[in-house]
């Protein structure tokens, strides 16, 4: 359906958005939107199991307050990590994360023909590599980075300044990475995130 408009459900793929957001105390930008968030379950173990991380409790928090709208996407492979625990075995998996995050895009997370999975991610490896990401993972996916996703809300009017919140996380001790990847999107990606965005809570799209 090449000429259809395609419609957006936005998902944190990896630790580092949740962290920088939480400790520039702007973690409610990704709910801006107004949409529902999804969360791989890894991702949020992964994000608040050391309480004395930076940001940690303030995501623990800001998860549960929000539970409407942050919704965690439960994995086989989280699970499996947990069985291994309580058997003793306390060795991570290599890739947990982003394994997880497959896992719920492949099938957890129910997209239309129109619809894609937004990624928003810190470390855009994820979907830059060929070992884990397949074409057909690639086909329900439109990938941005966190400066992505905070510019594009900066150019809505949503927020004043994306630069603004580098500043505040990196005061409290997070240097983030600051890439982006939307300019490689193809032109309906990229007017899927731009609408997406621009939405606000209670607008139909």
């Amino acid at each position: 359906m090449p000429d259809e408009e395609l419609h957006a459900k936005l998902l944190v793929t990896d630790t580092g958005p949740l962290i920088t957001l939480a400790a520039a105390d702007s973690l409610d930008y990704l709910l801006y939107p107004g949409i529902p968030l999804y969360v791989a379950d890894a991702v949020l173990y992964e994000a608040t199991v050391k309480s004395d991380a930076l940001g940690a409790q303030s995501i623990a928090e800001w998860v549960q307050g929000n539970s409407t709208l942050v919704r965690p996407l439960f994995t086989q492979v989280f699970a499996n990590y947990l069985a291994n625990l309580d058997k003793g075995i306390t060795r991570r998996e290599r890739d947990m994360g982003e394994r997880a995050v497959l896992e719920a895009i492949r099938y957890g997370l129910e997209l239309g023909a129109d619809e894609r999975a937004v990624f928003v991610t810190e470390d855009d490896r994820v979907v830059r590599s060929g070992y884990l990401v397949t074409i057909e993972d690639r086909s329900r996916m439109i990938a941005i980075t966190m400066r992505d996703f905070l510019e594009g809300l900066e150019a809505a009017g949503r927020i004043n300044s994306a630069e603004e919140v580098y500043r505040r996380a990196e005061d409290a001790g997070r240097l983030a990475a600051r890439r982006t990847v939307l300019a490689e999107q193809h032109e309906r990606a990229r007017k899927a995130v731009e609408t997406m965005l621009r939405r606000r809570p209670g607008e139909q799209e």
